[in-house]
């Protein structure tokens, strides 16, 4: 890659040796100062155009100005060539040098930050598919045009993708590319875990319509839990919801839960609350809002559910939710055993008042 502050040390050398001020050089290649300033302080680089106007001023060659007056090793008299053409804007004639062998892509890539982009685009639509490979693409990605970047990558894609590739080009492909790519990737496997990286680059919309496709077997749930970051809320609370009255699957749900909604979480315990699964209740704890807590508290005094369950989520109950649930206890039912294990999670003065109502009681 070229140097823009040895590029611009050497300008400034070889304007002095011609004794020439910055204003007369400008004046010369028919630009400001300040931009012959900015060269020779490293800050920016002459454009394509302005290359062989420079090296014709300063009496050297273009390849010698391009690798900063290092004649070692030997610089590639291909790059002033290059250059040449790129300035008279024959961008075919680029591509021919390339396709030939008569100079290597690494040489484009290294002039690549001063072509323009839709010239790099031409020349790459003219090189041939042998070109292209995990290297030239990521380095040459940036400063190519969106279409053109697509065009190489289905083409290198077209039997077999390249994850290497795709990981790392996927902030500069469209959105029909990269979904076009995860709809192979689909086609081929359940599971396709590599999606997951692509998640953060692919649309709101494409992901929400690709996870209805655990409902038909197209997609595994561990897929969806892995991307359910990337999920939009009302996507994912629609998919965990729906059927959940006739199907409770407690493993699909669990590595979901904190992506869920506090209201889809809410109407979850319910109905595992009324189905009995208190495995599913208990383990979906850190994550259960205080208005279903309390729901649980007032079903544990109202006698619908077995206070030994309630007390296994002590931990994670209010403190006035638990002296609720103690005042409103029948006192047959309170034991020191009982109040042992929730005291932990008690204010001090409703433990004493409880302890006084025991002790009046036995």
């Amino acid at each position: 890659m070229v140097d823009s502050r040895k590029i611009g040390a050497y300008i400034s050398k070889l304007r002095k040796e011609k004794d020439l001020t910055q204003v007369e050089l400008a004046d010369k290649l028919n630009i400001s100062h300040q931009a012959v300033s900015k060269w020779e302080r490293g800050e920016s680089l002459p454009d394509i155009m302005t290359i062989p106007i420079i090296a014709n001023e300063l009496e050297v060659s273009i390849d010698l100005l391009m690798s900063a007056g290092n004649k070692q090793p030997k610089p590639s008299k291909q790059i002033g060539k290059m250059v040449e053409h790129l300035s008279a804007d024959q961008t075919e004639e680029v591509a021919d040098l390339i396709n030939s062998g008569a100079t290597d892509i690494k040489e484009l890539i290294d002039i690549a930050p001063l072509i323009k982009t839709s010239q790099l685009s031409k020349v790459s639509e003219k090189m041939n598919a042998t070109a292209w490979n995990l290297d030239t693409i990521v380095h040459l990605a940036p400063f190519l045009s969106t279409e053109a970047l697509d065009e190489i990558v289905i083409q290198v894609t077209k039997e077999t993708i390249d994850w290497k590739i795709v990981h790392r080009i996927a902030p500069f492909l469209s959105s029909s590319t990269l979904h076009s790519i995860a709809n192979q990737v689909i086609s081929e496997s359940i599971e396709p875990i590599e999606l997951v990286q692509l998640a953060p680059f692919l649309d709101e919309e494409y992901i929400d319509n690709l996870i209805w496709k655990v409902q038909n077997g197209q997609l595994t749930w561990k897929f969806i839990t892995n991307m359910a970051p990337f999920i939009s809320d009302t996507a994912l609370n629609n998919l965990v919801l729906q059927g959940i009255d006739d199907m409770f699957n407690e493993e699909h749900i669990i590595g979901l839960a904190p992506f869920l909604e506090e209201d889809t979480i809410e109407h979850l315990v319910s109905i595992a609350s009324s189905k009995g699964e208190w495995s599913f209740i208990q383990k979906m704890a850190p994550f259960i809002g205080e208005a279903s807590f309390n729901e649980l508290v007032d079903k544990a005094v109202n006698g619908e559910i077995e206070l030994e369950q309630l007390i296994e989520l002590a931990p994670f109950l209010e403190e006035d939710a638990i002296d609720q649930l103690l005042s409103n206890m029948d006192a047959d039912k309170l034991s020191p055993q009982l109040l042992a294990k929730l005291a932990p999670f008690m204010e001090e003065n409703s433990l004493g008042r409880i302890v006084k109502q025991l002790l009046k009681t036995k």
